[in-house]
């Protein structure tokens, strides 16, 4: 706000605010509105100048018609834009309740002072976290501790998935190759935010990328675990489920620092990808083996006293196995009228 606009704002209530967006709905100026109408363009004459070579030097005018904003486009080639419609020169329309144009390349909203105030919109964790952390310091002392047991839980899952005696530059390799695509990977995306923000803001990455890795690590061995213990086998089968959908919220956590402004569309478009790709996994499981999932039986095999579930006799493994006689047969029986018909088709 220049010093005039001050100076008068104590003798006269402001009757509406024109703000300047940027892309990201961010605010770049704000203007305050004395008096109707409201002139918008590149010219001294207009009460809004706009430097913006896609404006005529009277490109539109702001009227309150019964409580309501009207915009009239002045003589201009690219007119105005508003929620979607094109409106050319001399044309006129209600602005309604979003009140918000393009007018050449810029991006204006109108807020009235009769309206009442939108709600305060909590801060980002991170945001809050970084502006608490001394300088320098910035989010090293979580990114630090999270990093250590990161790299304690690689080592440890190379230990169970190696033999006695595996030399120990195996775990090293491993864990450096798991360690650099870690941080590959929150740098891919703190370059989205030098992008989109102007800012790298690597640590902020770091830490979601260690944090969901952290979640997915303990899924990953947990519901193995509880499938076995309580005789819930599906607990084992849907766990690449989990997986892809701990994957879908790390790129959702990564999209929200990198574009805060578009929350809405972004968690819908990773929704979306998410429940699309469930679905042609779970489809394409059907035409291949008959089942939803991948994974046929619980592959972990802990101590039998972790078992909770109580043990069934060996009868009602046998008793099972003869109900799948007929759904083999039937399966074993088209398997070999597809062999046949490959074979007639490669004569």
């Amino acid at each position: 706000m220049d010093p005039n606009e001050e100076g008068r704002s104590r003798i006269e209530a402001p009757l509406a605010l024109i703000e300047r967006l940027d892309r990201d709905g961010h605010v770049l100026q704000s203007t305050l509105v004395y008096r109707w109408p409201m002139k918008i363009g590149r010219s001294f004459e207009a009460d809004l100048v706009l430097d913006d070579p896609h404006l005529a030097p009277l490109h539109a005018e702001l009227h309150e018609i019964d409580g309501d904003v009207h915009l009239r486009v002045g003589e201009t080639i690219n007119g105005a834009v508003v929620e979607g419609t094109h409106l050319k020169a001399g044309e006129s329309m209600a602005l309604g309740v979003a009140r918000a144009l393009r007018l050449g390349n810029t991006r204006l909203r109108i807020r009235l002072a009769s309206e009442p105030m939108a709600p305060e919109r909590p801060l980002d964790r991170h945001l809050v976290q970084a502006a608490l952390a001394p300088v320098g310091a910035s989010l090293w002392r979580v990114v630090l501790p999270l990093l250590l047991v990161s790299l304690l839980a690689m080592l440890f899952d190379e230990w169970l998935d190696n033999d006695p005696g595996t030399p120990l530059n195996s775990y090293l390799s491993s864990s450096l190759i798991l360690l650099s695509v870690t941080l590959g990977w929150a740098l891919f995306w703190s370059l989205g935010s030098k992008l989109f923000q102007g800012k790298l803001d690597y640590l902020a990455h770091l830490r979601l990328t260690l944090i969901y890795g952290l979640v997915w690590t303990v899924l990953d061995s947990a519901l193995p675990l509880l499938a076995f213990a309580t005789d819930w086998s599906f607990l084992s089968h849907v766990s690449g489920v989990v997986g892809a959908g701990v994957l879908c919220a790390l790129i959702w956590a990564h999209l929200g620092l990198i574009l805060p402004g578009h929350r809405t569309g972004v968690t819908v478009g990773v929704a979306s990808m998410y429940l699309v790709g469930l679905g042609l996994h779970i489809w394409l499981n059907e035409q291949r083996t008959g089942q939803a999932f991948t994974e046929r039986y619980v592959t972990a095999l802990p101590p039998p006293a972790w078992r909770l579930a109580p043990a069934q006799p060996t009868s009602a493994l046998i008793q099972d196995a003869r109900a799948l006689k007929d759904k083999l047969d039937r399966q074993a029986k088209e398997d070999r009228a597809d062999d046949a018909a490959d074979a007639g088709g490669d004569d």
